[in-house]
């Protein structure tokens, strides 16, 4: 236990917690979460120092508009962890408090969301679902101190060894088993540590995950609720909602909003990798090697099919989304070529254009540097691509390149997007299987790993707004 404190109190003072803040919260937050001694040892006046010092971490959090994952985590053991602080405080007063903790709070909104055009409002999906984080615990809703099952092996490098020897072990036996929408060609369920390292190694240098709507599918299908809003022409929001003015005594006119359902289905991922059995067998470090292939694999897998999937057995792409809006090339362009007046247009059809980044293949490079604006005549030109601190920005927007987007001039080659109107859902169950069959004349053994998740945009049409030009979240370019 000591030293499970020590390692909240080191990552809260990562976090930016003073020593003597982070040794009050970290022993606090561990003797909340106990359930064996509900703090009996810790006297009422320093409950009440620790109590305070959450409430005062916790107004900090909750407006925090991009945690991060560790932060994140903090906020809902915080959320969760202060009214039963405040319960045994009262208890040790004598005093009765009924408990005011429902069984599932939703996440306050930040500023960012509270300032929100409304008018944008109706196309959002419903967030009651939504993993609060994108991190494998997170996502699942396992505790921070919670063990995760590695299968009894040391490591992922262990499981990975055990089972590329073809030797019977009785800790692969156990993972042998097929779950639901499994295929029954046989393989082994990773681990869920190993799972959850692999899957959050990943994430940090993932593009989709990081920016979309992600929930956890514990079934092969899930349904995300919305409102059907695309049609704002006559002033109303939610797809029939609109403010009206009522005179004294008269009879209010009823309004419904139209909701429309989206359907995630779970599909099958698959990684292939073929090796010579001697490699296997004798290459030093093949399998830590193995691992980290398989972790840039399945992060790079998630974030092809997210932008560019078809929706026909694979997940639907942000560029395949049915309110997508292409702009046609201005006038007189030149094939294979981006020019001031295209990104003018991505940006101006944009819904959300606070809220959306640019993407880009790595060939549009050089045309994006060459793209400045003249101030005033025979003035300094300003170039459009920006940089700071390895980040880039175009319109203060930031810009992302992705070999997954296709490349100059061919359609959709420079998008606009909004990623909060894409629903990613993923599985955590993640499976690995091996098989010599397939090159067994060349002495080749082929491993594959399977991942299921989907993924498609919320929004079924583009926006018609009240005034002006229609407006969606995605926004591409024509082919040219």
């Amino acid at each position: 236990m000591e030293s499970t404190i020590r390692e909240t109190e080191r990552s809260l003072r990562a976090e930016g917690f003073s020593r003597s803040d982070a040794e009050i919260m970290a022993s606090a937050l561990h003797k909340i979460s106990s359930e064996e001694n509900k703090m009996a040892n810790l006297p009422l006046e320093e409950r009440k120092i620790a109590l305070g010092k959450l409430e005062k971490a916790f107004d900090v959090l909750k407006w925090e508009k991009d945690r991060t994952p560790q932060r994140e985590t903090l906020y809902w053991d915080l959320l969760d962890g202060i009214p039963r602080l405040k319960e045994e405080i009262a208890r040790m007063e004598g005093r009765n408090m009924e408990p005011d903790r429902p069984l599932s709070r939703p996440r306050p909104m930040t500023e960012e969301e509270m300032s929100a055009d409304y008018r944008f409002a109706d196309t959002r999906t419903v967030e009651t679902t939504a993993a609060r984080g994108r991190d494998y615990r997170s996502m699942f809703k396992i505790g921070r101190n919670e063990r995760l099952d590695n299968g009894d092996f040391a490591s992922a490098s262990e499981f990975i060894a055990v089972m590329d020897s073809g030797r019977f072990d009785p800790r692969l036996q156990a993972r042998s088993s097929m779950g639901e929408g499994i295929p029954s060609a046989g393989g082994f369920s990773v681990p869920p540590q190993f799972a959850a390292e692999w899957l959050d190694a990943s994430l940090p240098n993932e593009l989709v995950r990081n920016l979309c709507k992600v929930y956890p599918m514990e079934s092969a299908s899930l349904e995300v609720i919305g409102f059907d809003g695309a049609d704002m022409s006559s002033g109303a929001t939610h797809g029939g909602l609109t403010m009206t003015f009522q005179a004294e005594g008269s009879t209010a006119s009823a309004q419904t909003a139209k909701l429309r359902k989206i359907m995630l289905t779970a599909k099958m991922g698959a990684i292939y990798v073929d090796s010579s059995i001697e490699l296997m067998q004798d290459g030093k470090g093949f399998a830590e090697n193995l691992q980290k292939a398989l972790q840039q694999s399945m992060g790079y897998g998630i974030d092809r099919f997210c932008i560019a999937g078809s929706g026909a057995g694979e997940p639907q792409g942000i560029l395949s989304a049915p309110c997508k809006i292409q702009i046609t090339k201005e006038s007189g362009q030149n094939n294979d070529t981006i020019v001031y007046q295209n990104l003018k247009k991505l940006f101006a059809r944009s819904l959300t254009p606070d809220k959306s980044v640019f993407l880009f293949n790595p060939t549009a490079i050089p045309d994006l540097l060459e793209q400045s604006i003249a101030i005033g005549v025979g003035g300094a030109h300003v170039p459009l691509l920006n940089e700071s601190n390895g980040k880039f920005t175009i319109f203060g927007r930031p810009v992302y390149f992705h070999p997954a987007m296709p490349t100059i001039g061919d359609a959709d080659d420079c998008a606009f997007v909004d990623f909060g109107f894409y629903a990613l859902g993923l599985r955590k169950e993640v499976w690995i299987d091996q098989t010599d069959a397939v090159r067994w004349l060349q002495r080749e053994r082929s491993l594959r790993i399977l991942l299921r998740f989907d993924g498609q945009c919320t929004l079924n049409a583009a926006v018609t707004p009240e005034h002006g030009l229609s407006l969606s979240p995605v926004v591409t370019m024509a082919a040219r």
